[in-house]
């Protein structure tokens, strides 16, 4: 079983890539950073979401926004510019919630409109 849920805030504004094609889905970068339960040190986690979740979160969170994410770790292997392999981790979220305290900016969000986009992206 790949499930993986952390909790924490966003490092930088999520970065929101529009589907250039008629069935491709939108797609939506995010880092938050996770404090460890003992001692002063943090983890750092990659997030990607598509689909109309992705929209939402580009739209309603910002840095140092809390979430809770829930997601399936992938380990892609790229080769990078100097033609070293790398790997990379990343969380792609399935799930997301929004935590701490509620926006006061003109941009608040209803509950109605988070179940929309979820239910939406529902393949059945």
């Amino acid at each position: 079983m790949n499930i993986h849920t952390i909790h924490g805030r966003l490092t930088r504004i999520p970065e929101l890539t529009k589907a250039e094609y008629d069935n491709a889905k939108d797609r939506c970068n995010f880092t938050v950073a996770v404090d460890r339960r003992f001692g002063d040190e943090t983890d750092f986690f990659d997030c990607v979401i598509f689909g109309k979740r992705a929209g939402v979160i580009a739209k309603y969170f910002g840095k140092g926004s809390e979430i809770a994410v829930t997601g399936e770790g992938q380990i892609r292997t790229y080769e990078g510019k100097d033609g070293v392999k790398r790997k990379a981790y990343s969380i792609v979220a399935s799930e997301f919630d929004f935590c701490g305290s509620k926006r006061t900016e003109s941009s608040e969000i209803t509950s109605e409109e988070v179940w929309t986009a979820q239910e939406e992206d529902i393949p059945f």
